[in-house]
């Protein structure tokens, strides 16, 4: 569900749940989780190897719900206008396990907190795509062990993924845009500080307002299916 990057973005976006949240989709919203389950439940390895078949579940109710009720919004759309106007100069990093980007036909999107629509073998690692739910039984489709698969997202406490990407194209960009995502917290607050000191020109997209706004250029309160929208259809236009 990822694409090629360029090496060079001269724009990178940075997303996170608040673009999902404007799609309808927050799978970690406490009124999702199961009676008896909490957050730390369906998010750790410790809570995955307690009860493996209730967090198993978890996650099948919301690769349902990505799949049969969620659609991209006007801010995804948005981004990938810009991707396809501005060929090879974007990457898109999202912290959203959702695959929101790529069915708005966005091509170089880096997940760097797994993916909801793939599992991973806890015996030869591989990743696959994966559409239907995962039971007891459910074999690895690289190496035929049965029993052994994980959702292919990044527990708390994991090292997040192709941040060694992230942080190159960070650090050599024009453009930031963060999107519906907080950068109060590391390893975000660091990218926006290697990103100013890139020169990178830094813009904020938030619904509400949210710490760490002072150290952008532009900070642009609103819904991000309007905010988003206008800021790219400018930007294309003053390019």
């Amino acid at each position: 569900m990822t694409g090629p990057w360029p090496q060079s973005p001269a724009i990178v976006v940075l997303t996170g749940p608040g673009l999902a949240r404007e799609s309808g989709f927050d799978p970690f919203a406490a009124e999702r989780l199961p009676p008896g389950l909490s957050l730390q439940g369906v998010v750790t390895a410790d809570g995955f190897g307690r009860d493996p078949e209730r967090v198993q579940a978890f996650y099948n109710a919301r690769r349902r719900e990505l799949l049969t009720k969620v659609t991209p919004n006007a801010a995804h759309e948005a981004i990938s206008v810009l991707e396809l106007v501005r060929k090879n100069e974007v990457l898109i990093v999202t912290r959203n396990i959702d695959d929101l980007h790529e069915r708005a036909k966005s091509l170089a999107v880096i997940h760097t907190h797994g993916e909801l629509l793939k599992t991973r073998c806890m015996i030869c690692t591989n990743a696959s795509e994966r559409l239907d739910d995962i039971t007891p039984d459910t074999a690895c489709p690289v190496c035929g062990n049965a029993g052994h698969l994980r959702p292919h997202v990044v527990w708390v406490g994991e090292a997040l993924l192709r941040m060694e990407t992230v942080y190159e194209a960070v650090s050599h960009c024009r453009m930031l845009l963060v999107i519906g995502a907080s950068v109060a917290a590391e390893p975000w607050a660091g990218l926006v500080v290697d990103a100013r000191r890139a020169g990178a020109h830094l813009s904020l997209f938030t619904v509400e307002p949210t710490p760490g706004s002072d150290v952008f250029d532009e900070y642009i309160s609103g819904p991000l299916t309007q905010t988003v929208p206008e800021y790219v259809k400018q930007l294309i236009a003053d390019s």
